[in-house]
């Protein structure tokens, strides 16, 4: 019962009660409340599936490689150097999300989710089994984790603009993408304990089996479950279809085998977009510390056990899923309850400033606290900045997907390629400073990382936008050969609202009137 409120709460329609939501969503005899949360959990799964693989090499690489800290017996003799090449070979293979978020908006989605997780099966089996016989054996394990954050995120980002009408995308991309926090909160600390027990499948390959499993779990429940759009997915009720298809309808996403030609031209030249992804870029490039680097830092700094190494780890993985998922309804709630006083766009820069602000502050403070007596304050300035991570999501994340729905895998892979471009030099310039694990050399990564979590404060601030952008327009449709009467257009596309009527199904007539925004 309590889930199901959840649910209610989280995909409310214009953020209150929605007579058609709840008329096809409170069937006792369905385990949801609509086939929506369904989708959500189900990519939800799937990112939990990324995430864990793309995680356990933080705590696999404490564990695997050899150190002189006590309780980490790694047997694999690779250098700084090596390893910091292991790590950015997952943004190398992130980079073909230029080629897939050109192609999601016209591949099905469904294919290339499974396609993603497939890959990280294959990636987890791959390092225990082969790596400790050539370090270039993980680098192309770790190239096909790249390769399927490639598929699943342009994907998922088209199937959220064809399930989820405007007013509910907020609360799905929070609600979905939590499921990378999640991963990590679930193999870090097995991974931190498996490292301890060398009779379980000799320690550290226990982590990257037991991400298999998980991975081959989300595998079965997508395969039958999923579905690229309402149409196809089996448990549909017809008027859940029709109040999708209705909400979605004005944005014009076309069929996906006929839709509108890439306005390559328009999106090279648009001033928000660049600012978006600027945003963007400058919010991932502390979370590859906080994220890939954290367990090595707890080590070689702090150092704590293996065991409370992953658990230390993922408290602040906890605090940016709990930060993102609240963060991205509370946008929601707000945005329903300030029409006409504030646009999506003020609403997007307040979170997105305050979260740049917050994560610079407590990126910046971290090496303050520099031995065990007060690693307590450490974790609580890492959780900290986790917390205000977690508020980019309604900021610029949210942005970028509104900007342009037609083409939201187009600009997700462009986003998302320029983050794995920035990634790939992070992690190689961390490796390059961190040399011996001294704490100086860690503050300067902290004090850089911090730097640049800053700069969205002023640019994103200044120049983002969260409006839809006229290349990305709907295009006026004729219905019954005719235009309806009560039809109008501004020129901002932002200021568009659809209402199409579901109270008969042969009626031609799609009402597009201008919203207080």
């Amino acid at each position: 019962m309590e889930r199901s409120l959840m649910a209610e709460m989280i995909f409310t329609v214009d953020g209150g009660p929605s007579a058609i939501f709840f008329a096809h969503g409170r069937h006792k005899h369905r385990l949801f409340p609509s086939i929506r949360l369904l989708l959500a959990v189900l990519l939800c799964l799937c990112f939990v599936a990324l995430s864990v693989t793309s995680s356990n090499i933080a705590m696999g690489m404490a564990c695997m490689t050899a150190c002189q800290i006590d309780g980490y017996n790694g047997e694999l003799d690779w250098s700084p150097n090596e390893i910091g090449v292991v790590f950015a070979a997952q943004n190398v293979g992130s980079l073909l999300m230029i080629v897939t978020g050109a192609f999601a908006d016209r591949l099905n989605g469904k294919l290339l989710v499974m396609i993603s997780v497939v890959l990280c099966i294959i990636a987890n089996l791959i390092i225990p089994l082969l790596a400790p016989a050539s370090v270039w054996f993980a680098v192309g394990a770790r190239l096909l984790v790249g390769v399927s954050d490639a598929c699943l995120q342009p994907s998922v980002n088209s199937l959220i603009t064809r399930w989820f009408p405007s007013s509910e995308r907020a609360a799905a991309i929070g609600f979905i993408t939590g499921g990378r926090q999640i991963g990590s909160l679930l193999i870090l600390p097995a991974g931190g304990y498996l490292c301890t027990r060398k009779d379980i499948l000799e320690g550290w390959p226990a982590i990257f089996y037991l991400s298999a499993i998980i991975c081959s779990i989300a595998a079965l429940f997508w395969l039958p479950l999923g579905a690229d759009k309402p149409s196809k997915q089996m448990c549909t009720s017809k008027s859940e279809r029709q109040y999708i298809e209705g909400r979605i309808e004005w944005e014009s996403l076309g069929k996906r085998t006929h839709l509108p030609a890439i306005p390559w031209r328009s999106l090279m030249r648009s001033k928000p977009l660049w600012v978006g992804i600027f945003a963007l870029v400058c919010h991932e490039f502390p979370l590859v510390l906080l994220l890939q680097f954290l367990p090595n830092y707890l080590r070689d700094v702090l150092e704590v056990s293996p065991a409370r190494n992953g658990l230390c780890a993922a408290l602040p993985n906890l605090c940016l899923w709990i930060s993102k998922t609240a963060s991205s309804s509370l946008s929601s709630f707000i945005a329903s309850k300030t029409k006409g006083v504030l646009t999506k766009t003020t609403i997007v820069k307040l979170f997105n400033a305050v979260a740049s602000a917050g994560l610079a502050v407590c990126v910046c403070s971290v090496p303050m606290f520099n031995d065990g007596g007060n690693s307590t304050y450490a974790i609580f300035a890492l959780c900290g900045a986790m917390t205000f991570a977690g508020l980019h999501t309604p900021g610029v994340q949210t942005a970028l997907v509104q900007l342009a729905p037609p083409f939201s895998g187009v600009v997700t892979g462009l986003a998302f390629f320029f983050v794995a471009c920035f990634s790939i030099g992070n992690k190689l310039l961390t490796k390059a400073i961190v040399q011996t694990g001294e704490l100086a050399e860690w503050r300067i990564v902290f004090q850089l990382s911090a730097f640049v979590a800053a700069l969205p404060i002023v640019v994103f601030s200044v120049w983002g936008s969260a409006e839809r952008q006229h290349w990305a327009a709907p295009k006026i449709r004729r219905k019954n050969g005719h235009i309806p009467p009560t039809l109008s257009y501004l020129p901002s596309a932002s200021s568009w609202t659809s209402t199409t009527s579901t109270t008969s199904t042969t009626s031609a007539v799609q009402v597009i009137t201008p919203s207080p925004t």
